[in-house]
């Protein structure tokens, strides 16, 4: 198909996407949406990013100028407008964030011509995630690419607007639907991750991300948010400056 683009969340999949098409034949070129969609609002841009600001509090230094979190959106929709591709490739799979993803592209792209394609990502062997998977391997799996229909379109356009309006901060699925969850979901499991022990506090949440379901991958920039917190409510004890996740100790105080 001529003029094909491929739309991926975030740069690890879009790396490997990149990959795929220049070592094994996948056509098209990539653009990325550098986010990550299972926390935080998805109102306004502007609000997002002073949300993510927030989540940077002792995990590293904040360094990044852009101040609207859908600028890729908006540039990517004026490259549409300008290399008008025959189709848009949405590579996404069945996870919290990657949902959202495919969701809000079709609310983005409610008013495009071009056809919207999607490559679903399998989940039996590994997480359904698309930079799980080697380059080689996404290049099989756009053999099993299907168009979205317009009916199809406008249900997960739709499905963005009550998400974005009725999920809060934090985000889960289950039972094929992104719910909105508390703020605090996963305290409990982070707290049973932390030992009654000095440990590192990258170990910690290293753990509490190794036992997510694989749905429902959450990322450490989450829950160093959290982390801060739950020392903060005096619940987590910490050794060290909070400036950086990697310099610091923790342990859970036991009641």
């Amino acid at each position: 198909m001529p003029g094909l683009v491929h739309l991926a969340l975030g740069d690890s999949a879009a790396g490997c996407l990149r990959a795929a098409c220049g070592s094994h034949g996948l056509p098209g070129s990539v653009f990325s949406i550098p986010d990550d969609l299972s926390h935080g609002p998805l109102a306004d841009g502007h609000e997002r990013i002073n949300y993510m600001r927030t989540c940077y509090r002792g995990y590293d230094d904040w360094t990044f100028e852009v101040s609207d979190a859908f600028a890729p959106w908006t540039g990517f929709i004026e490259w549409l407008e300008r290399e008008k591709p025959g189709a848009i490739v949405i590579w996404s799979g069945d996870n919290v964030s990657e949902g959202t993803f495919l969701a809000m592209a079709c609310w983005q792209f409610r008013q495009r011509p071009e056809p919207l394609l999607r490559v679903a990502i399998p989940g039996q062997a590994n997480p359904p995630y698309v930079a799980v998977h080697m380059p080689v391997e996404l290049a099989d799996l756009y053999a099993g690419r299907r168009e979205l229909t317009v009916p199809e379109r406008a249900l997960l356009g739709d499905d963005f607007v009550r998400i974005r309006s009725e999920t809060g901060l934090l985000r889960r699925r289950e039972n094929g639907r992104i719910i909105g969850v508390p703020p605090d979901h996963y305290d409990g499991l982070l707290l049973e991750s932390c030992a009654p022990r000095w440990l590192p506090a990258a170990r910690v949440i290293g753990t509490a991300m190794g036992r997510c379901d694989k749905q429902n991958l959450t990322s450490d920039l989450f829950f160093s948010s959290r982390l801060q917190i739950l020392i903060d409510s005096g619940r987590v004890k910490v050794d060290g400056v909070r400036n950086r996740l990697r310099g610091y100790a923790v342990h859970r105080v036991e009641s």
